[in-house]
């Protein structure tokens, strides 16, 4: 079932990256009050490099973070957007490279409030510093100068 934020995000996304929505196939990974969780699988692969050029040409959109780990660890690399919170809709979309290094696949979650969505950047953050020692800070700080 498409809820009405998923049809409004949509309706535009579609639009303006048809390179990661414009796809029959997606999965509802989550549907709470606090928020709406999918899983966009891409018609043709992308890499990372790929995602981060389509989400930069976004205007609405702010770069959280593209983490690349070192050569010796070998998880996955990984890249994540959110809206800019003066906007109406609030939004994080993230990829993960696979086993062929590319993207396969898109996450969206669309947030119910800019409070529930501070509160899952903050926490992620966290969960990054944690598994990986890494440490967005520089755009953690424009994110919050954007909804202070």
């Amino acid at each position: 079932m498409i809820t009405l934020k998923r049809a409004k995000f949509e309706s535009i996304a579609k639009l303006t990256m048809p390179e990661f929505f414009d796809t029959k196939s997606v999965i509802e990974i989550e549907h709470l009050e606090e928020w709406e969780k999918y899983a966009y699988h891409l018609d043709v692969p992308l890499t990372l490099n790929q995602v981060l050029d389509i989400l930069e040409e976004q205007t609405d959109m702010l770069i959280l973070y593209n983490f690349s780990p070192s050569k010796t660890d070998l998880p996955p690399c990984t890249c994540c957007s959110i809206s800019n919170p003066e906007m109406e809709r609030m939004v994080r979309i993230s990829a993960t490279t696979g086993k062929q290094g590319l993207c396969d696949t898109i996450y969206l979650t669309i947030f119910s409030s800019l409070e529930i969505m501070f509160s899952e950047i903050s926490n992620e953050k966290k969960r990054m510093i944690e598994r990986f020692n890494f440490d967005f800070e520089d755009t953690y700080h424009v994110f919050l100068t954007l909804i202070s």
